[in-house]
């Protein structure tokens, strides 16, 4: 089973990145790691008070959350970082694990002199974000985590099982073909080019409900690890449960999923997992994926600054 995961992490977790995307006014730096395993890529724009961005993978990189949060760059400081292993931080897979990506979360805390960081987490990074919290509570603002696994798991293998069959179930729906062939990509012999949007509409069936927004997906690829991924994976504990640690946090705590994500379907695990938690709040944007901001720009957009400013 874990070696079909890690076959399906590229189409489960990694997401691209579009050029224009980069339009921004920004700084660029690295921050080397406390084992000096690493150098860190951190890029930062906008003004205001400052968001920590952990992306997915694991193996992805950060270039691809660009579209969930640029619009927040005329309110706040954005803070992105590549993970160890991922395309801009190169690192030795026995370097790599969940741990040291935690290690990594509280080093950038303290480069940046934040006393509490307010951080924005999808998919996978949202189990980083989670950890983090759980070991330091309190250097934790606000927590918004998009795409989000569940809060509790008693198995890593059948948590991980069923988002597989999740995400295989979207790339079955008709849709998938059909956007194939208004392609014309639903033939035998394809050349590279096709070949490449072909991969796309697949890797989108899994993302998005809106299919036909495939091309809003450029990228991919070559920008995910697989082998930083894996590395990642065989460190995750067995189990996990972050409830105690919600419940005990002083500020809000926010999860955004779209209805068909397909780590947590409209958030339905967590919602029912932390409905007697105060601080936490569930959205759920309609007829959206894993990539809602793609999705629904506006419903997101709407979701994410409320659950920023409250």
């Amino acid at each position: 089973m874990k070696q079909a995961f890690f076959i399906l992490l590229p189409l489960l977790f990694a997401v691209c990145c579009s050029a224009q995307q980069r339009e921004l006014p920004s700084e660029e730096w690295y921050l080397p790691t406390t084992d000096r395993m690493a150098l860190l890529y951190v890029l930062e724009f906008g003004k205001g008070d400052t968001i920590v961005v952990v992306h997915g993978g694991f193996g992805a990189e950060h270039s691809y959350l660009l579209g969930a949060v640029r619009f927040l760059a005329d309110q706040f400081h954005i803070v992105m970082y590549d993970q160890r292993g991922s395309l801009r931080s190169p690192c030795p897979d026995s370097a790599i694990s969940v741990q040291k990506h935690i290690d990594d979360l509280e080093l950038l805390r303290k480069a940046l002199n934040l006393q509490r960081m307010t951080i924005i987490a999808h998919s996978m990074g949202t189990f980083l974000a989670m950890q983090y919290l759980k070991q330091y509570p309190s250097n934790v603002k606000r927590l918004v985590l998009l795409g989000a696994l569940p809060v509790f798991a008693s198995s890593f293998d059948s948590t991980m099982q069923a988002i597989m069959l999740n995400a295989e179930s979207l790339g079955n729906r008709p849709e998938v073909q059909s956007e194939l062939q208004k392609a014309g990509l639903d033939k035998d012999s394809l050349s590279a080019k096709e070949s490449t949007f072909a991969w796309r509409i697949r890797f989108a069936s899994a993302n998005l409900f809106h299919l036909d927004r495939w091309r809003l997906m450029p990228g991919g690829m070559v920008f995910y690890s697989a082998r930083a991924g894996s590395a990642t994976s065989q460190t995750m504990p067995r189990s996990w449960d972050f409830r105690e640690a919600f419940a005990r946090h002083p500020f809000p705590i926010v999860i955004i999923n779209g209805d068909v994500d397909y780590c947590d379907p409209a958030g339905k695990t967590n919602r029912s997992l932390l409905a007697n938690i105060k601080n936490v709040e569930v959205i759920t944007i309609k007829n959206a994926g894993h990539c809602s901001w793609i999705d629904d720009p506006d419903s997101f957009q709407k979701a994410l600054r409320r659950s920023l400013n409250k």
